[in-house]
């Protein structure tokens, strides 16, 4: 319990490098669409200077504002069993292969601390707030995002459209496409998924750079353990926790998934049954999602469109080819003939030799013995 065992009305703790921080009264939470659940009769706020910034939690157990019925977010966009897995069997699924990313951790450390400090009573512990976020987006990796040097995630996690179709809530835009890139409906933001509104309401600046960003793994973070916070439980209580989850996320299956990796990660467990995440979404199939469909169509249009032509005909070799380039996978054709003015060329002969006429050798002896030859022409 907070000094001596009872909740306080507002909770502070100080931030000695932030400048500015105001507190949230009960009507700025009401006007930016944050119900208040079992107020309480009065805000009481620790005692701090003037100049000290501080992380206030309030005393008033805070509420995602009301989803119409039959819409909640009972699957976790980041939690994705293996393919080949079936929903609810004893198979055991890896949290996290490669661990948790660095800068995620220190996230969720810090965010424990701070909330911790300004409210001792909650007993929040960092392994419940890295369950949040492995559920919400993979510790910041979902959708292809990663976390950068300031624990950023790059290039931005950007929840569905909550349009009223597709099973989704209807939540018309509030941010004017600020947050979510929507000016026509609100979209949750962010590695632990906020709604503008909700951001707008109770986001936190953790880490002094004097913005509040729900892409901040340390601000998304740190507001979700206020969240939480809020109001008068014990985190360690079970009835306690599974309320603060439930207003988080209206899902029974959601809880369950969300206490047990956090129990998990308490024990240094890596693996659990897939029976114990009964929140996580099966594997992806072709038609699993609307934008893959597409690309899968496109792709066929492409297949159509593009059928190989046929092969060409042989050329004779003595013809120049009719393009200068090749595909660099083919041999290069053979290079053409080149054509040459006519030469007189004589006629052959069955031997393939200059004709010449045929001869004989006489020969006779003189008077003096001498021997004297001469050919002559055959007749």
């Amino acid at each position: 319990m907070s000094n001596g065992g009872v909740h306080r009305g507002v909770r502070r703790v100080a931030l000695p490098w932030r400048r500015v921080c105001a507190t949230l009264p009960a009507v700025a939470l009401i006007g930016g669409g944050i119900a208040l659940a079992n107020p309480a009769p009065a805000l009481k706020a620790l005692s701090i200077s003037k100049d000290s910034p501080a992380i206030v939690v309030p005393g008033t157990a805070l509420t995602i504002p009301p989803v119409p019925a039959g819409t909640g977010t009972a699957q976790a966009p980041g939690l994705v069993l293996p393919a080949g897995t079936a929903p609810g069997s004893s198979t055991l699924m890896a949290l996290d292969t490669m661990g948790i990313p660095v800068r995620a951790l220190q996230a969720y450390r810090r965010g424990a601390s701070l909330v911790g400090a300004a409210d001792p009573g909650c007993h929040i512990d960092w392994a419940l707030l890295a369950a949040i976020g492995r559920v919400e987006s993979n510790h910041g990796s979902f959708g292809g995002n990663q976390l950068d040097s300031a624990g950023v995630a790059r290039p931005g996690i950007i929840g569905i459209r909550l349009d009223g179709t597709n099973g989704t809530a209807r939540v018309n835009d509030t941010d004017h496409g600020l947050l979510d890139w929507d000016t026509s409906f609100d979209r949750a933001v962010g590695p632990m998924q906020f709604l503008p509104s909700t951001w707008r309401a109770i986001g936190v600046d953790a880490n002094g750079d004097g913005v509040k960003n729900p892409q901040d793994m340390a601000d998304a973070v740190t507001t979700t353990a206020v969240y939480l916070c809020s109001g008068t439980g014990d985190l360690t209580r079970p009835g306690d926790l599974h309320a603060a989850i439930l207003r988080y996320n209206p899902s029974e299956s959601y809880v369950r998934t969300v206490t047990a990796i956090a129990d998990a990660y308490r024990r240094g467990t890596s693996a659990l049954p897939v029976a114990d995440l009964p929140a996580a979404n099966p594997a992806p199939t072709q038609a699993g999602y609307a934008h893959k469909a597409n690309n899968t169509a496109t792709a066929a249009t492409n297949k159509t469109a593009r059928r190989p032509a046929p092969p060409a005909r042989p050329q004779p070799a003595a013809t120049p080819s009719a393009s200068a380039s090749t595909s660099p996978t083919s041999p290069p054709p053979p290079s053409p003939a080149l054509t040459l003015p006519a030469l007189p060329v004589p006629a052959p002969t069955k031997t393939g030799l200059r004709s010449a006429p045929l001869t004989h050798r006489i020969c006779s002896i003189g008077p003096l013995g001498v021997k004297t030859c001469t050919n002559a022409p055959l007749r």
